[in-house]
This record gives structure tokens, C-alpha cells and sequence, in this order.
């Protein structure tokens, strides 16, 4: 599966393109100019920084990937678009899918085990808050710790299918770091993914391979 960034399909409404593992989806604000994935698309399609909600340095980028995990990613490229797949997003029917390429690993120092075994057919659902040095990751809480987060929502990983060390997940929502650090307090830290206890690798072990909405289904695969 070829994940360096490329375009990989473009309607009137958006593009859908693949980031590869180490750019940014979009740039912080302070670090607006930087190259990342949004200004990519703007060389061939300027006006997706002209379309957007609230942070117009962000364009009419819909959803993130981390910087180390690569993948699809789709971009509005008319304001009636974006508004519409905002309101997808929020209904729930704007899916994600991902392979994670994990390696056992401990639970994380100073945290207890997250309660989950994986499955498929399980939902990881959970808040989440600031973890580690300067917060530069994300625990998950259970309902016992939903004290201890500003979140008013719960976010869910679904695991679809495991083979080994091989999970298919897919998600609706999501939030910071979800998917990596569900999988590392279940004790299936993503490979190559070392704020989250694995061990360095070449390789980050995490794509988003396919989206889904408005009926329509884009994949790597």
C-alpha cells in the first residue's frame, strides 16, 4: 500500500489525498507558510484555503491525521460542501478506516491498565485528557475518571478484525491521538510510535486506508 503524498481523487466539491508519514495535515497557527498537507492541495487547487469553519488557516481540511500516521484525508473545495460534511461528521456518517501495525507493550508508567480486551466487534469508547510531559500525549479515561476531563463527548474506535498484531479499526469522530492511544492502554502500542511505549522504528505503524461518506467509498486498497 503506496501512502507518499499524492492526490488520489478530486470531484468539483473536494479532493481526497494521501499524507505521508511525517507532514502535517494542516499548519499550527503560529506556524502558518509551513509545508504540510493542506498547502499541498492549495498548489493545485488554491481555492481550498478559501472555504472553512472557525480557523481559516486550516482551509477546507475536514479531518487531521497525526503527523507520523499516514493517509487519506479529504478537503472541501466549495463552502457548501464543507458545511454539509460538517454536519455528516457530527450525524456520525463520515467514517474512517484504519490499519495498525502494532507490538506488545506494557501499560504506560503511572497509569493504570485500560479495561478492554480487544476483539473485533468491540467499541473502545472513552474520553480523554493531557498525559505525560507537557501533555504532548492522551490518556483515556473510564466513567470513573470523567472528572478528570473538559470533554463533553466520549470518542469510539471500533475494532473490526484482528490477524496477529494486524488491527482493521474504523472510527466516526475523532480525537487527538485516539486510535494510538486506545491501542497502546489495551497494550497494543502502534509500531514505531515511542510517545506511546514502543520501540523505535522506521516505520509508524498506523494508515488511514479508506473513508466513506455521502455514499461514496475511497480507499488505498
Amino acid at each position: 500500500m503506496e501512502t507518499g503524498t499524492r492526490i488520489i481523487d478530486v470531484t468539483e466539491d473536494y479532493v481526497v489525498l494521501c499524507k505521508e508519514s511525517g507532514l502535517d495535515t494542516v499548519p499550527l497557527k503560529k506556524e502558518r507558510g509551513k509545508p504540510s498537507l493542506l498547502s499541498f492541495a492549495s498548489d493545485y487547487y488554491p481555492e481550498c484555503l478559501f472555504v472553512g469553519g472557525d480557523n481559516f488557516w486550516e482551509g477546507g481540511v475536514l479531518h487531521r491525521l497525526d503527523r507520523p500516521t499516514s493517509g487519506l484525508v479529504l478537503i472541501a473545495r466549495k463552502q457548501s460542501f464543507y458545511d454539509k460534511m460538517i454536519e455528516e461528521q457530527e450525524e456520525g456518517r463520515f467514517l474512517k478506516y484504519y490499519i495498525a501495525d502494532t507490538e506488545r507493550t506494557e501499560p504506560l508508567s503511572g497509569a493504570p491498565p485500560f479495561p478492554f480486551t480487544l476483539h473485533p466487534g468491540l467499541v473502545i469508547h472513552s474520553k480523554f485528557r493531557k498525559y505525560g510531559q507537557k501533555g504532548k500525549a492522551v490518556r483515556p479515561l473510564v466513567p470513573s475518571d470523567y472528572l478528570y476531563s473538559k470533554e463533553k463527548r466520549e470518542y469510539e474506535t471500533f475494532v473490526e478484525n484482528i490477524d496477529g498484531s494486524i488491527f482493521n479499526l474504523r472510527l466516526y469522530r475523532g480525537f487527538r491521538h485516539q486510535i494510538r492511544s486506545h491501542l497502546a492502554w489495551s497494550g497494543n502500542a502502534i509500531k514505531g510510535d515511542t510517545l506511546y511505549g514502543a520501540k523505535p522504528d522506521s516505520v509508524f505503524g498506523l494508515t488511514s486506508y479508506a473513508i466513506e461518506f455521502l455514499g461514496e467509498r475511497i480507499s488505498l486498497i
